[in-house]
């Protein structure tokens, strides 16, 4: 059984040692092949990513290891230029999807489970739980990578390919009102999503 539990972004941060390892078994592979200096530098992406306003995210643990984790933030009310992220988003997101970017979106900076845990829908369940309440989500990953056939699956959208350096990304959103809605189902979940009275579309 996964036990999923809320986290601070001060939470986020006390966690980064277990969260480093998920992160080195998910993006050291392919797709995404990260380089043993991208991987080393994952606590300070960390210290960034939860030093936005209101960042939060969903832990999952299994047998008191971390099988997954999911964080972000809400968006500001305009697309920052910080980095070359930004900018790479900024480029690609014409003005009818940068409106769909700010607030009152919230944006996903990573989704991770640990292979030993995937295809048990715990990725999916982590995403519904982060996206609960609001009215819009968006997120960007690689092309390739196995999350895509969730993402669509589940109602996102793709809006734009886009480089950042030599990675290819692609930038998806996700409206309430077009999403796909997911409910809690199954034992396999020691916290089930908020409680949703529209007739079931699939479960877990």
């Amino acid at each position: 059984m996964f036990t999923i539990t809320a986290a601070t972004a001060e939470e986020l941060r006390e966690q980064v040692n277990r969260l480093h390892t998920v992160y080195r078994q998910c993006f050291a592979a392919p797709p995404w092949n990260e380089t043993p200096e991208d991987i080393a530098a994952y606590p300070r992406q960390l210290d960034r990513q939860t030093s936005y306003p209101g960042a939060h995210g969903f832990i999952a643990e299994h047998d008191g290891q971390i099988a997954g984790a999911v964080y972000g933030w809400p968006a500001p009310p305009r697309l920052p230029e910080n980095n070359e992220y930004d900018l790479a988003v900024r480029d690609a997101a014409g003005p009818d999807v940068a409106d769909l970017l700010v607030a009152p979106a919230v944006i996903v900076a990573e989704l991770m489970v640990a292979p030993a845990h995937r295809r048990r829908g715990l990725g999916r369940t982590l995403l519904a739980r982060y996206v609960a309440g609001h009215p819009r989500a968006w997120l960007a990953t690689h092309p390739q990578a196995p999350a895509v056939a969730l993402y669509e699956t589940e109602g996102w959208i793709r809006r734009a390919a886009y480089l950042v350096g030599r990675k290819p990304l692609v930038l998806y959103t996700r409206e309430a009102t077009t999403a796909r809605h997911i409910v809690a189902g199954g034992g396999m979940f020691a916290t089930p999503l908020p409680p949703d009275r529209r007739p079931r579309s699939r479960p877990y």
